[in-house]
């Protein structure tokens, strides 16, 4: 069942707007009416003047959302002729108009009609006031009015738009976020296995007419791999589809990287592996440091040759993760163009840690990862 928000929190549609302006025109026009007949501005005209002029400046109110500028220029009007039927307070409905113009329209369209409404306003404070000095204090709270009304109306106009930039950043980061995401696991999953295939068809396709027992071997190990990676891409559907949020549960990280060290072909890489014991993970975490023994023992067996390789995993003042991955073969530099190491860093930085990957002095090439270890992981001491 879909969860409604509280009735002052849902945004209003089209249709309530309508009401709430049809409401607030008849009650204006009612309201100004009734005060004009019981309280009449001057003795000059009959009380009954300025009826027609307040109606016809406050019923259009009632289409102000779907005609702003028609609709202010039908208050303009009747707020012309209202200081000669003795009504002072026509600038009220004017403003309620130019909040809609400035709320809706162009800028340049709300300029004109602030400039309109105030020219119209001072014209009629000189002519209904009976002195200077009271139309001047009568222009001045007209002006305010108006003043506020448009600014409010812009402010809000600027706010919604900014927001639906904001909206429009947010989703645009949130798609090239997936984006990089799905790269990545597609790149771990399938690059990894495929990497080790075209290697073992490569020295099987060589070896086939002089050695055959070495290719039926390498054939068993293309068996194999593909094999995983089948499994690993029917993991990676499953966790694209997976919408349970049933996340983070502690891992016990060196069954896995067992399973990935064995699956090294034996005589090309030697992998000496040290984790720390009983070491347990969120799944997150433990999928980072999989990836990183991953990739990182993809990248030995494709440009390190024949050597050793030494995969650390342990913690650092109980608050820190370290991986290591360090081999002792031709080491150089990663390949220009490639994916894996940009995307390993990726990784670690979105789990707030840090990533290091380059030769060693001594020789040979090192991948190096801080990680902060998340609430529920650590050692288990079971």
């Amino acid at each position: 069942m879909a969860e409604r928000s509280p009735l002052i929190m849902r945004r209003l549609r089209p249709g309530h707007w309508v009401a709430v302006d049809v409401f607030v025109a008849v009650v204006l026009a009612a309201g100004f009416s009734v005060a004009a007949v019981l309280v009449p501005e001057s003795a000059r005209v009959s009380p009954y003047a300025a009826v027609p002029v307040i109606v016809l400046a406050c019923l259009p109110l009632a289409g102000r959302r779907r005609w702003p500028v028609p609709v202010c220029a039908l208050v303009l009007a009747p707020a012309a002729f209202a200081p000669f039927a003795g009504w002072e307070e026509a600038f009220v409905p004017l403003a309620v108009a130019l909040h809609a113009v400035a709320l809706l329209e162009a800028r340049r369209t709300a300029v004109a009609a602030l400039s309109a409404a105030m020219g119209v306003t001072a014209a009629g404070a000189v002519i209904g006031a009976p002195s200077w000095t009271e139309a001047v204090s009568a222009c001045g709270f007209a002006w305010t009015a108006l003043g506020l009304a448009w600014v409010i109306g812009l402010a809000v106009r600027e706010q919604r738009a900014y927001a639906a930039q904001a909206v429009a950043r947010s989703a645009q980061a949130a798609a090239t976020a997936e984006r990089l995401r799905l790269a990545r696991d597609v790149h771990d999953v399938v690059a990894h296995s495929m990497g080790l295939i075209s290697m073992r068809a490569g020295i099987a396709n060589h070896v086939a007419a002089t050695h055959p027992e070495e290719a039926g071997e390498a054939l068993t190990i293309i068996e194999e791999t593909s094999r995983k990676a089948l499994v690993d891409l029917r993991g990676l559907l499953g966790l694209l589809r997976d919408a349970s949020g049933e996340r983070d549960r502690p891992t016990y990280v060196s069954d896995s990287l067992r399973e990935l060290v064995a699956a090294i072909p034996a005589g090309d890489v030697r992998v000496e592996l040290d984790v720390e014991p009983g070491l347990t993970l969120g799944d997150e975490a433990a999928v980072v440091v999989h990836r990183l023994v991953q990739e990182s023992l993809t990248n030995v067996l494709k440009h390190a040759g024949p050597a050793r390789c030494r995969v650390a995993v342990g913690t650092r003042a109980e608050a820190e993760l370290l991986v290591e991955v360090v081999d002792d073969g031709r080491g150089g530099t990663p390949r220009a163009g490639g994916h894996g190491l940009a995307g390993l860093e990726e990784r670690v930085t979105l789990h707030g840690g840090t990533f290091s990957a380059g030769p060693e002095p001594a020789g040979g090439f090192a991948v190096r990862a801080r990680l902060l270890l998340p609430d529920g992981s650590g050692k288990d001491e079971r």
